[in-house]
């Protein structure tokens, strides 16, 4: 179990990917949480009154649906053509529900979601080495979530990666500055 969106993507997909799974499940804390939730075994009961609006992580989200086992060729040509026909992974079957889930199981929260959401989503700006790499480019493209996040009328933001989280905070404090 991990509570990273990153971590989740390496051993849910990447191991899985190249065969270093293992026997064991592996599972993001919003998808604990929402089964112990589901399973009676945990009851949020203190009222948090608040309008949130969840940001889905890519890692979690559209790169984080599982890996997609294929055996065959891809014929060759100008046109990408598999035998037998290949299924793609395209983010739909990524982790969106449990997170929204849990936030809907505490009582007083109100959830907004935002225009681009689940495998639409807009990106943080701090995955895949973009914050060290592009800075400035990461910066906007927080910027820029965080106005869309302001626009659902959510008074905050929630998210289910510390990386995320850290690329928010980041941009309201130089925003603030």
């Amino acid at each position: 179990m991990t509570g990273c969106a990153d971590c989740y993507y390496g051993f849910k997909v990447l191991y899985d990917k190249f065969n270093m799974k293992g026997k064991f499940e592996v599972l993001h804390i919003t998808e604990y949480l929402d089964r112990l939730i589901k399973e009676r075994k945990l009851k949020p009961s203190k009222e948090v009154d608040i309008n949130v609006t969840y940001h889905d992580p890519c890692h979690l989200g559209r790169l984080g649906e599982p890996y997609i086992h294929w055996q065959g060729k891809q014929k060759p040509g100008q046109i990408r053509v598999f035998e037998p026909s290949r299924e793609f992974r395209r983010g739909t079957h990524g982790v969106y529900e449990p997170p929204r889930e849990v936030l809907k199981s505490i009582p007083g929260i109100k959830l907004t979601e935002m225009y681009r959401k689940k495998e639409y989503a807009w990106c943080c700006g701090a995955g895949g080495g973009v914050a060290e790499t592009n800075p400035e480019f990461a910066q906007w493209t927080a910027v820029e979530r965080i106005k869309e996040a302001e626009g659902s009328g959510a008074e905050a933001i929630v998210t289910a990666c510390p990386g995320c989280e850290r690329s928010f905070k980041d941009a309201i404090f130089k925003k603030r500055g």
